[in-house]
């Protein structure tokens, strides 16, 4: 039992905490377990909610680096980014995988989460420029929704054409893979994805649930981490991850959606 204990892969997810436990690293770390993995997290933040509103308080700078130097020596299979509430905790982040790669390579897996909220330490325009800058060339996927990929873009993302476009634009900024998020954005039967992988694209398509999906992001990128950690290729991971948030949907209660395989 310890020697495979032992054996079972590592994988992190740098992001911040949901307090009603839908998404963040809540989310990252209960697919992880389902898929059999050991995860470990960076908070960078704590999200509150109050009267239907969420605010975010970043974790202290000091604290958050001591976060990442207690992570250093720890071999991981890959690696999941959520929230990054402020430049100063991106540029960290950067940083550190820069430093990580070098020794060896990760899958990262980058949710590019774009916060609006009155009391934001930074502007959309300026995140904006760091993801792409900083991040996206250290990144094996990108998981953007429409409006991420519409900010990140400068496009207007209404129909897939458009979202194939996103896409192409995207693997040109240096995102090796991308898939853009459609939702029920284009279908009211089905949740449709676009996967792109620089040269061809994949369809993912489920049906579409009246049910809470709270988290649904979170979840298909940690679940995309959790198959590339045990070397399977972009395109049978985000198929995969596809299937699992279907199933996290359809356990989901009134917080939000549950990862279990059941």
């Amino acid at each position: 039992m310890a020697e495979e204990l032992a054996q079972t892969k590592k994988i992190l997810t740098i992001a911040g905490s949901d307090i009603l436990s839908g998404g963040g690293m809540q989310a990252d770390l209960a697919t992880f377990a389902a898929n059999g993995l050991y995860g470990f997290c960076a908070l960078t933040s704590i999200v509150t909610v109050k009267e239907d509103k969420f605010f975010v308080y970043p974790v202290d700078e000091e604290i958050f680096q001591e976060e990442l130097e207690s992570l250093t020596n720890i071999d991981f299979s890959a690696i999941k980014i959520g929230l990054l509430p402020n430049k100063k905790i991106l540029e960290m982040t950067k940083k550190w995988l820069t430093a990580l790669s070098v020794k060896s390579p990760v899958p990262i897996i980058l949710d590019p989460v774009i916060v609006f909220k009155e009391n934001a330490d930074y502007s959309v325009s300026e995140m904006r420029e760091l993801f792409i800058s900083q991040l996206f060339p250290l990144a094996t996927v990108i998981t953007p929704n429409l409006k991420e990929a519409e900010i990140l873009t400068g496009l207007s993302v209404k129909t897939e054409a458009d979202m194939k476009a996103a896409a192409k634009l995207l693997h040109r900024f240096g995102a090796k893979n991308v898939i853009i998020k459609g939702g029920n954005r284009f279908d009211q039967k089905q949740a449709i994805d676009f996967a792109y992988d620089g040269k061809d694209f994949y369809q993912l398509a489920s049906p579409l649930l009246k049910k809470n999906n709270n988290g649904a992001g979170c979840t298909f990128a940690s679940s995309i981490a959790s198959q590339m950690a045990e070397e399977n290729s972009f395109k049978d991971s985000v198929e995969k991850a596809k299937d699992f948030v279907y199933q996290a949907i359809q356990n989901s209660n009134e917080f939000g959606v549950f990862q279990n395989k059941k």
